[in-house]
């Protein structure tokens, strides 16, 4: 009876004792301890992060820790704390960055290819068909304006030219008749019918003459010119093709002996010391382009090379496949170096520098619901934080929410604490 007794006082003493260690040294009933079940009371710290007490930390590894369960609306993960042990931060290469406002412009980036300025482009023909018999000019030559590129034989050019030189003639012949009569009326020995009609045939030269002269004009010959051909009574076929104005040869197709027309360019003279760009917009952008806003263009082919400008004009219509508009920047481009058809990316500053607060984009992850950074809440210890982003810039996001100046956030490193968090725990070293 004494020995079952004994037996039974045992069996309770051994179930008490495994009771007592399931609930951590106290009763059942009694309230949790003020620190809660993650707290080491040897070292007066979370056990999720005593190196000395938490086996994972304690041989380098990374701890997993849930603060409490999420509320209605609350991101799961951003209720999670990951400790790092000893030199896990060192061997992943975990950095950080301060939050801080630093001043940054509104701006909108596209995809540009390069043209040429249309007011200073110009395709040039010969105004009438011909033989090209010289081509003093060669592609990639700079020209001043007038400067003869070509001279193509044209024999309508002659008979322009011989009309001109008989209506000059004929002018001068009915300016000499009218002298006369005029001197006679004057003397009462003509009558003012004649004086008249001499007067008329004057009048009629003098405007053929003038339509000659502008048909001349018309072909490319300058008053200098036209004035020398009265004068030496050149009617020769030799038509000069000339600079509308003063720039550099980019296309040239005039070959010696062969024919030329009126609508076939022999050359392509364009002003190279500024470059119009044809930028891609998206339909969401055009609100906010508009008109003088300030450009800057920059290619791959000339790293730390900025083409600055400014909008000049917005396309009228979508463009049916890319869905996008076209817009217009004229851009300085020194020295020549631009050429049409480059292709490369535009900035157009939309609005002026003001200070934001800005987190760089290495730092800012997704679980798939929210945007996450890992807040450094002590040495070793990082809490995934939810922020609302707002505009994209080059220095980062803006933030909208979710951080302030000064708390600091880890960038290279924050995809593996993401991805501690989202698979629970990452295991001992």
């Amino acid at each position: 009876m004494k020995s079952a007794i004994l037996t039974g006082v045992v069996f309770l003493a051994l179930i008490s004792a495994f009771a007592w260690t399931a609930w951590g040294g106290r009763l059942p009933w009694a309230a949790p301890p003020a620190h809660g079940e993650d707290w080491c009371e040897a070292h007066q710290v979370e056990l999720s992060r005593c190196e000395k007490c938490n086996p994972k930390l304690a041989r380098g590894g990374t701890m997993v820790t849930k603060i409490r369960e999420p509320k209605t609306g609350e991101c799961p993960n951003t209720l999670v704390r990951v400790t790092l042990g000893a030199g896990v931060a060192e061997q992943i290469g975990l950095a950080r960055h301060v939050i801080e406002a630093r001043p940054v412009a509104e701006t909108v980036r596209a995809n540009a290819e390069t043209a040429f300025v249309p007011s200073s482009w110009a395709r040039v023909a010969p105004r009438l068909p011909g033989i090209v018999r010289e081509v003093p000019v060669s592609l990639g030559q700079t020209v001043e304006a007038g400067a003869i590129l070509a001279i193509v034989e044209a024999p309508e050019l002659a008979g322009a030219k011989s009309a001109c030189l008989q209506a000059a003639s004929a002018r001068d012949l009915r300016q000499e008749l009218y002298n006369k009569v005029n001197g006679l009326f004057e003397k009462h020995l003509a009558t003012g019918r004649d004086e008249l009609q001499a007067r008329t045939d004057v009048e009629e030269a003098r405007l053929v003459l003038e339509a000659a002269v502008l048909r001349l004009r018309a072909l490319g010959l300058t008053e200098e010119q036209v004035a020398a051909l009265q004068k030496d009574r050149d009617s020769s076929s030799r038509l000069p093709v000339t600079a509308p104005f003063a720039g550099t040869v980019v296309a040239a197709s005039a070959v010696l002996g062969e024919s030329a027309s009126i609508d076939r360019p022999l050359f392509e003279i364009a002003s190279l010391d500024r470059m119009w760009v044809e930028i891609d917009a998206t339909e969401a952008d055009l609100t906010r382009l508009e008109p003088g806003q300030r450009t800057v263009f920059f290619m791959e082919a000339f790293p730390g090379k900025k083409f600055t400008g400014k909008v000049m004009a917005i396309g009228g219509s979508v463009d049916d496949v890319t869905r996008t508009v076209k817009v217009y920047a004229e851009v300085k481009s020194p020295d020549g170096l631009l050429r049409a058809h480059m292709f490369g990316r535009v900035e157009i500053t939309v609005k002026t520098a003001e200070p934001k607060l800005l987190v760089p984009r290495e730092a800012v992850q997704s679980d798939g619901d929210c945007a996450l950074v890992f807040v450094e809440a002590s040495a070793g210890s990082f809490q995934a934080r939810k922020i609302e982003t707002g505009g994209i810039y080059e220095a980062g996001f803006e933030v909208k929410g979710g951080l302030a100046a000064g708390e600091v956030v880890v960038t290279t490193g924050s995809f593996l604490l993401k991805t501690e968090v989202m698979k629970g725990e990452m295991g001992a070293g």
